[in-house]
């Protein structure tokens, strides 16, 4: 498996254990994040460096759907999260 490939992994399982203990004011943003990850990781070239694929195909989608900026805003910080509880 592919660093790109593993790395989406790795990130889809720390946010999953994140839904396990999130609050109900997460559970939207975290069932937002996780299925665009599993979109990335199939159908985007792989690069260097999948985080910041990712978050760049995050600002894209939330252009797309239109996303109020609150919703940005606490998706964006469980990414972050995410990101440093993987990395530990």
């Amino acid at each position: 498996m592919d660093s790109f490939s593993a790395r989406a992994d790795q990130l889809s399982d720390t946010l999953r254990q994140m839904e396990h203990n999130a609050g109900d004011d997460q559970l939207f943003a975290l069932g937002y994040i996780i299925p665009q990850l599993t979109l990335v990781a199939e159908y985007v070239e792989p690069e260097d460096d999948f985080d910041v694929c990712f978050t760049r195909w995050l600002h894209q989608v939330f252009d797309d759907d239109q996303m109020a900026e609150e919703d940005r805003q606490q998706i964006l910080e469980l990414w972050q999260q995410a990101i440093t509880l993987a990395d530990q």
